[in-house]
């Protein structure tokens, strides 16, 4: 049996105009996805998700041919998908094993969840299969996955999340990882509601692509922005860390992807204390983060509490990706 762990991810400045080919800045944070490969029946291949209640068998030699049929196991098909190409690149054809996931993160609100699920899916899959990957052919296989799920990925999930820590990013280019501090704590938000990525993702883009001059004057000014949070966090000038998220956050409603419900978040974990806050991901619903003093995070998470939303503490995770000991605790 061979257990993956990756972890969540949270954007501090730069989402949806990184995928418009501005600078983002993010990190991993310690919510996990673990998936658990274990021998199983020969020429069977079975994924299974306990949290979403599905369970799915599929002939190892058409695993890459045979879609899912019914509307209960659709939640399946990336990991149909992105199996099917691992055991394309180990060459296996007949092998028999079963996969299941389970995960902390909760599922469409801006976390990664998708993109954890594909990392430690991929590395579990490969450590089983005596492929060797490094994070780099990692984080390679997982973006199958993705772009099934997002259409049009920028990619900064998937990296996020193999690497680990505190990431500036730019689509075409290699990430650079900064050093991570823990004078910062981050707190999450959730608002309760889901959303698709995709579909806002594209929205935006439709609006790019027809020279929407009023975005591309904001996708400008998002890009700027990145950059000065990237040396605000060299410098530990959390401060102004904090300011340019709550001005990221106002140019992410200038192009109405935030909500009411995610406006009152933000404005609760401020009036808390918190250094910045804004929401996080693609928006239209999801989770909020808030940046603050560690001393300060409880006071931010009861506000977020008393004005409707889930509170998560988090801390930055480091490692990324990683083959786990652990079957059971996720830390």
């Amino acid at each position: 049996m061979i257990v993956g762990q990756a972890p969540a991810k949270v954007i501090l400045t730069g989402e949806h105009f990184v995928v418009h080919g501005q600078p983002a800045l993010a990190a991993a944070v310690n919510l996990y996805s673990k998936a658990t490969v274990r021998p199983g029946v020969y020429g069977i291949v079975q994924i299974s998700s306990p949290e979403l209640g599905v369970k799915r068998s599929y002939p190892t030699r058409l695993i890459n041919t045979v879609p899912s049929s019914t509307h209960d196991d659709s939640a399946l098909e990336p990991l149909r998908l992105l199996v099917g190409k691992v055991l394309e690149e180990a060459g296996e054809t007949d092998i028999g094993l079963d996969l299941e996931i389970i995960s902390q993160i909760p599922v469409g609100v801006g976390l990664g969840s998708s993109a954890s699920t594909a990392v430690s899916t991929t590395a579990a899959l490969a450590e089983f299969l005596n492929l060797h990957f490094e994070k780099n052919d990692i984080l390679k296989i997982a973006s199958v996955q993705e772009k099934h799920v997002h259409k049009k990925p920028s990619g900064i999930d998937a990296s996020t999340i193999t690497y680990g820590g505190v990431l500036c990013f730019r689509v075409g280019e290699q990430p650079i990882r900064l050093q991570s501090n823990d004078q910062m704590s981050i707190v999450i938000g959730n608002t309760g509601s889901s959303r698709s990525t995709g579909v806002l993702v594209t929205n935006v883009s439709k609006r790019v692509a027809v020279g929407d001059k009023e975005l591309t004057r904001i996708n400008e000014s998002a890009g700027n922005l990145t950059l000065q949070a990237v040396q605000a966090y060299k410098e530990r000038d959390f401060d102004r860390l904090g300011q340019l998220m709550c001005a990221n956050h106002e140019l992410l409603m200038q192009i109405g992807v935030s909500t009411t419900e995610l406006d009152t978040l933000v404005e609760a974990a401020m009036s808390a204390g918190a250094f910045g806050a804004k929401l996080t991901g693609a928006g239209g619903g999801g989770c909020m983060i808030a940046l603050s003093r560690p001393e300060d995070r409880t006071r931010i998470a009861d506000a977020i509490s008393s004005n409707g939303g889930s509170a998560y503490l988090v801390e930055l995770d480091t490692l990324g990706v990683r083959i786990c000991e652990d079957q059971t605790d996720m830390h």
